[in-house]
């Protein structure tokens, strides 16, 4: 941790959970940027005189040389060459290997012990030699991570709405797909791959156009065919962790009139720019997800809907993690689309129709925040900056570094957005009157 930590005072951009050895050499750390579940061996030398780029879930073995700048083997030492190194994602680069300047080892390629890497290498290919060249195609068996199989009945199924989530749903479905009973996939009309990616890891897709988010996922629980005694609602940017999946299993496994809880609080990791968010207010998280066929529904907002249990909540100790790897231009562009909603709502202050959270300051977790939205946030002045001040101050975002005060400056501007919209908003329902 601390190694990281000075790695990233000194300019180096590290990724999630990267791991580089103690015995690691990295000459200019700030010409260096390495992605999401990098591993670095034993001994590895990186020279970054010019920019070293290493992708998302790349590996490099022990003694691996990568040199921004170093005299031409094939003028025995006579000329320098220099050039950066590209590593795409998904790369195995085995002990031993020198990579020259200029290098582009594209996607997924795997190179062997000792290699010499000097150009561009094809992705998806087995390259050795010196210079290394392509060998053979690389093959991953992904689908047997995911695809249909034979298994014992966990007694759960997931429901997981979607759409265009082409870059999300992979990560997802392999997390629940070895275990869950069955996965059931709302396509609300995505035009990229996103049902031909979960058709082929074995999910159940229904195609339902798009309702609202209440809606649509009160749909789901109203016309699925659910036969399981426990669903979990997953969103397709969450993966269940292992100690999780384990405890939901545990309970799953007993008769159900045995368990008093009918539905369970999940915590959740945010994951902002690589590194989980642990304090801001947005850690813990607790989300009612898991709970028994039939004992609960959504209540029908428009936007930050809650579930609605006729019943005991309960607690567990594992964790989801929210992790949206399609980038900030998505969550923005969310977060506009949600702003517009939440603003009209606040205005129109629709009645209350069916059932929903009470707002109640003596209650559960969401039943606190609904009371504090409803009677102290509309009276607070410069709503951007109270929210700016408690997730940094308050809640402690501070805590999470640089990383933690670029995430509250980016949540507070969603209310600047709120409040611009009410503005607007109410200029045009004075001028329609």
């Amino acid at each position: 941790m601390y190694r990281r930590t000075i790695l990233r005072m000194f300019g180096m951009k590290l990724g999630y959970n990267a791991r580089i050895r103690r015995s690691v050499s990295i000459d200019k750390p700030w010409n260096v940027t390495i992605g999401d579940l990098v591993i670095f061996g034993d001994f590895v030398v990186v020279h970054a005189s010019k920019p070293v780029s290493i992708g998302d879930r790349s590996s490099i073995s022990q003694y691996v040389m990568l040199l921004t700048v170093c005299g031409d083997y094939k003028t025995y030492g006579t000329t320098k060459r220099e050039g950066a190194i590209t590593i795409e994602e998904d790369c195995w680069v085995a002990t031993d290997t020198v990579v020259m300047p200029s290098a582009h080892i594209e996607q997924g390629v795997v190179v062997g012990a000792r290699a010499l890497v000097d150009g561009r290498l094809p992705e998806w290919k087995v390259c050795t030699g010196e210079p290394a060249v392509e060998r053979a195609e690389r093959v991953l068996y992904v689908n047997e991570i995911v695809a249909p199989r034979d298994k014992s009945i966990s007694n759960i199924e997931i429901i997981i709405p979607v759409r265009d989530e082409e870059i999300n749903l992979p990560y997802t479905l392999a997390s629940v797909m070895e275990w869950a009973d069955k996965v059931w996939v709302i396509d609300s009309g995505s035009t990229d791959k996103t049902r031909e990616i979960a058709e082929a890891a074995g999910a159940e897709v229904i195609c339902q156009p798009w309702l609202g988010y209440a809606k649509q996922k009160n749909w789901a629980l109203d016309n699925i065919p659910l036969s399981a005694d426990w669903v979990y609602f997953l969103d397709a940017d969450e993966t269940i962790l292992p100690l999780l999946k384990d405890e939901m299993l545990e309970i799953s496994s007993k008769p159900v009139r045995e368990i008093s809880e009918t539905a369970f609080n999940i915590n959740r990791y945010f994951i902002f720019l690589g590194k989980r968010i642990r304090h801001c207010g947005y850690y813990p998280s607790w989300n009612v997800r898991f709970f028994k066929r039939g004992k609960a529904f959504y209540e029908d907002r428009d936007v930050h809907e809650h579930m609605i249990v006729y019943g005991k909540i309960g607690k567990l100790k594992g964790h989801m993690e929210h992790y949206d790897r399609r980038g900030l231009e998505c969550y923005i562009e969310k977060h506009n689309r949600y702003s517009t909603i939440e603003a009209r709502e606040i205005i129109i202050q629709p009645e209350k129709q069916g059932i929903t959270i009470d707002a109640k300051f003596f209650g559960n977790v969401q039943e606190r925040r609904r009371w504090v939205k409803q009677n102290i946030y509309p009276w607070l002045p410069a709503k951007w900056l109270f929210r700016f001040f408690w997730m940094f101050i308050i809640r402690c975002g501070i805590l999470d570094g640089v990383t933690g005060f670029r995430f509250c400056m980016l949540v507070s501007t969603y209310e600047i957005f709120i409040s611009l919209k009410m503005i607007e908003y109410k200029k045009q329902m004075a001028k329609k009157q």
